[in-house]
Formats: C-alpha cells, sequence, structure tokens
C-alpha cells in the first residue's frame, strides 16, 4: 500500500508545474507513490459533485527536471525498464486522479479492468490510464487530463444535434466492437475534443451479447440527444 497526504498549500520556490495559467492559492498540495517514485503535485478537486476526482500540475524539482531529461536520451529499450521502476517521471506534466469512492469498490474494479481492456482506445476515444495508486487512504486512478468541453457546458454556438449525435455513434459502436455498451448517460461525461467525444467514468461499461448492445446503444443515444436538445432549450431561453 503507497502512502499520501494532502495539505493546504501554495507553491514553494524550488518546484515547478511547468505552466503559468492556474491560480492554486486555495489549492491541495497531494503526494503519492508511484512504483518506486514519489509524485508531488498541487490542484483542486473538479467540481463540487465529483469531490473524489482531482485535477492536478506535478510538481518537479530542479533534480526531478534533471533526471527527465535524461531518461529521454536513453535507448527506448533502458527508457522503458526506467519506466516500470520509477514511472512518477514519466508521467505527463497534467494529471487526473480519481479515486475510490465509498462503497463502490466494485465499480472501481469495474473501471480499472475496462481501462485494461480498452488499452488500444486509451488517449483517443477514452482517457490514458497509467496506473493505479493511493490517495488520501484510497485507492485511486491516475489519468492523462482530456483537453475538451463537456457537452453541457459549451458557449455558443453550440455543437449541432445532429453532429452531436454522429460522434455518440461513432463512440458507442467503437466500444460494441468490444462486445461492451456505456451506461452512465449524463451529458458532462462526453467531452468534446475536436471532431470526435472522449468518453470518461467507465464505472458502468458493460460487456453483453451484440443483440443487447445494440439495442442499449439505440436507446442510450435517442435519450442522450433527447438530453442534449433540452439542455440547448434551455440555453437558449436564459439567453
Amino acid at each position: 500500500m503507497y502512502d499520501s497526504d494532502s495539505v493546504s498549500s501554495r507553491l514553494s520556490g524550488h518546484l515547478s508545474t511547468g505552466s503559468d495559467n492556474s491560480n492554486y492559492s486555495n489549492s491541495l498540495l497531494v503526494k503519492f507513490r508511484f512504483g518506486w517514485s514519489t509524485v508531488s503535485a498541487i490542484g483542486n478537486q473538479n467540481d463540487s459533485y465529483h469531490p473524489n476526482v482531482l485535477r492536478l500540475s506535478i510538481l518537479r524539482s530542479s533534480f526531478d527536471r534533471v533526471a527527465i531529461a535524461l531518461f529521454r536520451r536513453l535507448p527506448m529499450v533502458i527508457q522503458s525498464l526506467a519506466k516500470s521502476v520509477v514511472p512518477g517521471y514519466f508521467l505527463p506534466s497534467r494529471i487526473v486522479i480519481k479515486k475510490l469512492k465509498p462503497g463502490w469498490n466494485d465499480e472501481f474494479e469495474n473501471e480499472k479492468s475496462m481501462y485494461e481492456r480498452l488499452l488500444c482506445l486509451q488517449g483517443t476515444l477514452i482517457p490514458k490510464c497509467f496506473g493505479e495508486t493511493t490517495v488520501h487512504n484510497n485507492r485511486a486512478l491516475i489519468l492523462s487530463e482530456v483537453d475538451g468541453v463537456e457537452a453541457c457546458s459549451q458557449k455558443f454556438p453550440c455543437l449541432e444535434p445532429p453532429e452531436f449525435q454522429r460522434r455518440i455513434e461513432e463512440a458507442f459502436a467503437e466500444l460494441a466492437q468490444f462486445g461492451l455498451a456505456y451506461g452512465d448517460l449524463k451529458l458532462d461525461n462526453f467531452l468534446l475534443v475536436g471532431d470526435r467525444v472522449v468518453i470518461v467514468d467507465l464505472e458502468s461499461v458493460w460487456e453483453d451479447t451484440p443483440d443487447e448492445i445494440e439495442y442499449a446503444n439505440e436507446t442510450h443515444i435517442e435519450h442522450l440527444i433527447s438530453m442534449y436538445e433540452r439542455h440547448l432549450d434551455g440555453m437558449s431561453n436564459d439567453g
């Protein structure tokens, strides 16, 4: 079991996030073990509805930056060996920590297994999963941060419903190729990235027969598009 802790903190002078666009005056400093490396990061909860999700910038000391530069000069075979021992040095500067919610052990295990099963879709259809650690005495997944916009958090002009439907259909079809369907039908689980969607929160992904998946996808897409259209109508009325 790896140790971790967090305290309210301001950035200290000898550590750097490599990012200038975040205000960390009231942020949490989080430390966790990843392999044989210790990772320090600073950030905040994603939002009040998801207190188990932390969006973090990794803090790098001068030693860390030198070590990373040296690792990048090594042959790929040696880099792979180093990555298996001290994987923290190979994490991107921004990460997402998703902690186990109380009573959600089965869902956590399911999400972890789905990331493993969908390895070839990581970084495209779903975030990358770098592995598991322990944060605040809870199991947690280390995920990539997706540079996208939640379907329910767009600004005008918004994506038209037919285009949103096309993207959802393509995403669900990719999952169906693995014998899987997606069940967490909330608009904030679908991030708009370029000309596609990225799906987050894989706790409710399940395996089923092709016929059942086809039926589920049809009904789920219809439900999502209805939700999306109501959301756009609400935005128009508020505007």
